[in-house]
């Protein structure tokens, strides 16, 4: 309800922003700012497709893309509106207590990485390495990654270093040569081992 009322507020105020920050800018620097946004809007949305889950409808999520492209043209439009009505100390402040408030927004609300069912917790237990397709295990040691990044302490990051390393057992197990290749390329904690496998089911 908060948070509803607090949007309500502010898009009058962030609407003439964005109005005053397109009559300001030049025509090539807007155009420029909106090629950007494009493209940032494209690469979200070939870079979401890729993380889908396998079996779900393949191809770019354009609806995401378009949003990511009209939220970063927005963004660029407010702030030139900012600089244009109060200069460029104010909008330096405004930017610096949006970054600290979404920075304990973040550390109130982190999202922490699943964590081992408890007996009584209801919840649903990771499925089996071995039981993953080639692909699927591919993509789960990709978003491990982000995982083990987003963990929040010692115990949640210990349940992740060891998930990933039964990806890489199954992955060695599979298919020994294209692990091989695929370490000898200088494999990264977050880079793709399924191009240089010979097995993908």
């Amino acid at each position: 309800m908060v948070g509803r009322l607090v949007v309500a507020v502010l898009i009058g105020p962030v609407s003439a922003l964005a109005a005053i920050g397109a009559l300001t800018l030049p025509g090539d620097v807007l155009f420029g700012w909106i090629l950007l946004g494009a493209g940032a809007g494209i690469l979200v949305a070939f870079g979401a497709s890729r993380l889908r889950p396998r079996g779900r409808v393949s191809g770019p999520d354009l609806p995401l893309g378009a949003a990511t492209a009209a939220a970063f043209v927005a963004a660029c439009l407010v702030l030139a509106g900012l600089l244009a009505t109060v200069g460029g100390a104010l909008t330096a402040t405004v930017l610096v207590l949006l970054v600290v408030g979404g920075l304990g927004a973040g550390c109130r609300h982190r999202i922490a990485p699943p964590t081992a069912p408890g007996p009584h917790d209801g919840s649903v237990p990771p499925v089996p390495v071995a039981d993953l397709a080639t692909e699927d295990l591919c993509v789960a040691w990709r978003r491990s990654y982000f995982l083990l990044i987003l963990a929040t302490d010692e115990q949640a990051r210990r349940r992740v270093v060891q998930r990933r390393q039964d990806f890489l057992d199954e992955i060695d197990r599979r298919d020994r040569r294209g692990f091989l290749r695929w370490l000898d390329s200088g494999a990264k904690a977050g880079s793709d081992p399924s191009p240089y496998l010979t097995t993908r089911s």
